[in-house]
């Protein structure tokens, strides 16, 4: 079955490369919206230089309507029996996506989206939140998880929305957003892929907060540091351009002791004041 992965990015210099690279073997085409970096996004892209890879520069307001303008025009010019969804600091382990892979080619048919755990990086690659930080609630399952598959032809009138007081999602046809069809249909696979969404997503600070949602997500915590056996993605060991930041960098010592003092508190937060479960 024909894969197609959809990524918009803004500012994503750190790890775009990175997540791009991660999945090109696994999927027919990337389609990569650059909707105005002012860092080495776009140059980053291009350096790339696959043909798997279809590059545009756009020009869009910072808001979330803006975005799901910019992702519903991407879906209008998609021909593909699957979408992947895939944001510029999500790089894959080649074991997940080649399990991915696997499943939509075998039994992909049978399957409206694929759910799947999330690693998300916190302070650097090497420690990730606990499994008590994660809210996302997606048909009966809470924790790190997120929808990142959908069938485009098992559902028909697949669309992008973000109605008044929600964040964007894909919706069908019927207005009722991927996530919430018959659970029966939604296969959770354990392939996980490591997200750095709490850490820098641009080379410098000036360029991180010109992105309007980004700055709520940076988090000070010292996390759980993965296993030394742990198989970090195999694209973090390809040669790359200069420009391209090394992953290896480890968090210093000032983000240690803030993230020392910071990570009881937000543990006893986490036990005492139980957040409602959210629905990405």
């Amino acid at each position: 079955m024909r894969i197609v992965a959809h990524t918009i990015v803004r500012n994503e210099s750190r790890w775009v490369w990175y997540a791009i690279k991660s999945v090109l073997d696994y999927v027919d085409e990337v389609m990569v919206w650059d909707t105005g970096s002012t860092d080495n996004t776009a140059r980053i892209i291009k350096s790339i230089g696959n043909p798997k890879i279809s590059f545009r520069q756009i020009d869009i307001t910072s808001d979330e309507t803006a975005l799901s303008h910019a992702r519903q025009q991407m879906l209008n010019q998609t021909n593909s029996d699957w979408l992947m969804i895939l944001d510029g600091d999500e790089v894959w382990l080649e074991e997940s996506i080649k399990k991915i892979q696997g499943f939509i080619n075998n039994e992909g048919q049978n399957f409206d989206s694929i759910v799947v755990p999330t690693l998300n990086c916190v302070g650097d690659i090497y420690h990730i939140m606990p499994p008590s930080a994660g809210q996302y609630h997606i048909a009966g399952h809470v924790g790190h998880y997120n929808l990142r598959f959908i069938n485009l032809k098992r559902i028909s009138g697949v669309h992008v929305a973000n109605p008044p007081g929600q964040l964007q999602s894909y919706f069908d046809k019927h207005g009722t957003r991927i996530q919430d069809r018959d659970p029966n249909h939604i296969a959770f696979i354990d392939a996980p892929y490591l997200h750095m969404t709490h850490l820098r997503r641009s080379g410098s600070r000036e360029k991180e907060m010109e992105v309007f949602w980004r700055q709520p997500k940076l988090k000070t915590e010292l996390g759980i540091r993965l296993a030394s056996s742990f198989s970090f993605p195999k694209c973090f060991y390809f040669p790359r351009p200069e420009i391209v930041s090394s992953p290896w960098e480890r968090r210093n010592l000032l983000y240690t002791l803030n993230a020392a003092w910071q990570t009881p508190l937000k543990y006893i937060k986490r036990r005492i004041f139980k957040q409602a479960p959210y629905s990405p």
